[in-house]
């Protein structure tokens, strides 16, 4: 079970990180937008250190942004990193990557058809850490081209907002809504933000219809800001008790899933309604 995060472990990740993003050349009034993405990778790393030793593997960190995750999982974790983002970074920041062991990036944009099929195969682990959520596409089709480029057994580990969070059962309980606001952009341009959410059994259906195993998976409630107030800290506290856990209360999943075979024939693993759907 991952481990109560403390503001040690939040400070020691930003710490890491904050050379990374001066020598990327990155603007530093994002600085504070990549210290709250960054107050989630000490837990992401205590639930991946379950499949240590990384050295010698392959890892693609898929939809990772300036690639943070990445650099803190080379350093604590050790392995091979490559980065796929919608597009390639500028050159420092490439330099700044690979000098930290990140030694690919490309260019993906997963919100089309065949988003990976100019990507490399062959990995031993594909990560997918809090893009899911963003993206308004048949997650089935993604899920079968992350199963295309695994190799046997390989680990696709994710993480996504857990739905069924404490604060999402209140919200309903008094006819509010849970979806995110702000996804509609006046000038019509793209949809953005937290489109679609899922449950573990949710994710569990639908990457056993693209024939993955869950391996292991739990749900945890992560800290709100990288300098929690008193109140935030012990709210993530009782939120992460075994008993809250238990009944899933937090608001994000971190889930690994095994690549294992496909049907011979080609057909689904599970079975699918009258309409042919998962």
């Amino acid at each position: 079970m991952v481990g109560r995060v403390t503001a040690g472990d939040l400070a020691a990740t930003v710490d890491l990180l904050r050379p990374f993003w001066s020598d990327a050349d990155l603007p530093q009034e994002r600085f504070a937008y990549y210290e709250f993405q960054a107050r989630r990778y000490p837990s992401i790393q205590r639930f991946l250190t379950r499949y240590a030793p990384w050295d010698g593997r392959r890892v693609l960190d898929l939809g990772g942004g300036v690639g943070g995750l990445a650099v803190v999982l080379k350093t604590r974790l050790g392995g091979a990193y490559d980065l796929a983002e919608y597009s390639v970074p500028a050159e420092r920041h490439a330099q700044a990557l690979r000098a930290r062991g990140v030694d690919r990036s490309f260019a993906c944009d997963l919100s089309q058809a065949h988003a990976l099929d100019r990507l490399p195969t062959g990995y031993d682990a594909i990560l997918l850490v809090e893009v899911l959520e963003h993206l308004l596409v048949n997650p089935l089709r993604l899920f079968r081209s992350v199963w295309d480029h695994l190799v046997p057994g390989g680990l696709f580990f994710l993480t996504t907002p857990n739905m069924a969070r404490l604060g999402s059962r209140l919200r309903l309980l008094t006819g509010r809504s849970i979806k995110e606001s702000g996804r509609y952009p006046w000038d019509g341009s793209m949809v953005y933000g937290h489109v679609v959410e899922f449950t573990i059994d949710e994710l569990d259906q639908l990457l056993a219809a693209e024939s993955f195993r869950r391996d292991a998976a739990e749900v945890v409630q992560q800290v709100p800001s990288v300098r929690p107030s008193r109140t935030q800290s012990a709210g993530v506290r009782l939120l992460n008790t075994r008993a809250a856990r238990r009944l899933r209360l937090g608001d994000d999943i971190l889930a690994a899933y095994r690549k294992v075979a496909r049907p011979p024939d080609g057909s689904c693993p599970i079975p699918l309604d009258a309409s042919g759907r998962v």
